[in-house]
């Protein structure tokens, strides 16, 4: 994508946070309501150049500041990073988890959120979870790994990946191999996966809130 926060600011993707306040602090700083002025009345007459000077600047300086502020927080960055390489590189699988994790951020405490626009374009075509509705399989009261979505026994071996926006359990190799994979970190809220071999009533409290149990 060429139109991008980083090319707004003239900054590469991977510039160092000190680069980035300092490109994303000037650039605001010549963004004023006089150079928005004089830069209209070369494309139209004065009195034009007065009448639409102050929606224009109102709405760059908005744009501005609320770019500038995604990339210098460390979470909304590395939620906008990963949105970047949806819409460069889409699958839905990428577009699946990018969408939930951009929702679960937008649902915390942050002074930054993500425009309803910017969501909407990862789209609604999940065919990964399609497929997974599609599949028809026998109704069962016992509980479903996370992973593979077959039954498990909570009398076996089984394991519990807790971080902040949900709790997995199931087969222990399944959960090794998903925890492994994704770094040990929870791909949607990028915290810490906490890993436990067996269920403990504490482990459905967080500092900051209760979190439903999800099998």
């Amino acid at each position: 994508m060429k139109n991008t926060a980083y090319s707004l600011f003239g900054i590469e993707p991977k510039a160092s946070p000190c680069d980035i306040l300092k490109e994303c602090k000037r650039k605001c700083a010549e963004w004023t309501f006089e150079s928005v002025c004089d830069s209209l009345k070369e494309s139209m007459s004065i009195e034009q150049a007065m009448v639409h000077s102050k929606k224009i600047y109102d709405t760059g300086n908005f744009y501005m500041k609320s770019s500038a502020s995604i990339l210098l927080d460390p979470s909304a960055r590395q939620c906008y990073d990963a949105w970047l390489d949806v819409m460069n590189n889409p699958t839905p699988e990428k577009k699946a988890l990018v969408k939930a994790r951009i929702l679960w951020f937008n649902q915390q405490n942050n002074v930054v959120k993500f425009s309803s626009k910017l969501i909407e374009q990862l789209g609604d075509d999940m065919t990964c979870n399609k497929s997974t509705r599609k599949r028809k399989r026998p109704t069962s009261l016992q509980p479903k790994c996370r992973i593979c979505r077959d039954n498990f026994d909570f009398d076996s071996p089984y394991l519990v990946l807790h971080c902040h926006c949900t709790t997995r359990v199931g087969h222990i190799d399944c959960l090794n191999e998903f925890n492994n994979r994704v770094g040990k970190k929870c791909p949607v809220c990028r915290q810490q996966l906490l890993m436990r071999h067996q269920v403990s009533k504490y482990l459905f409290w967080n500092v900051r809130e209760k979190f439903k149990f999800v099998v």
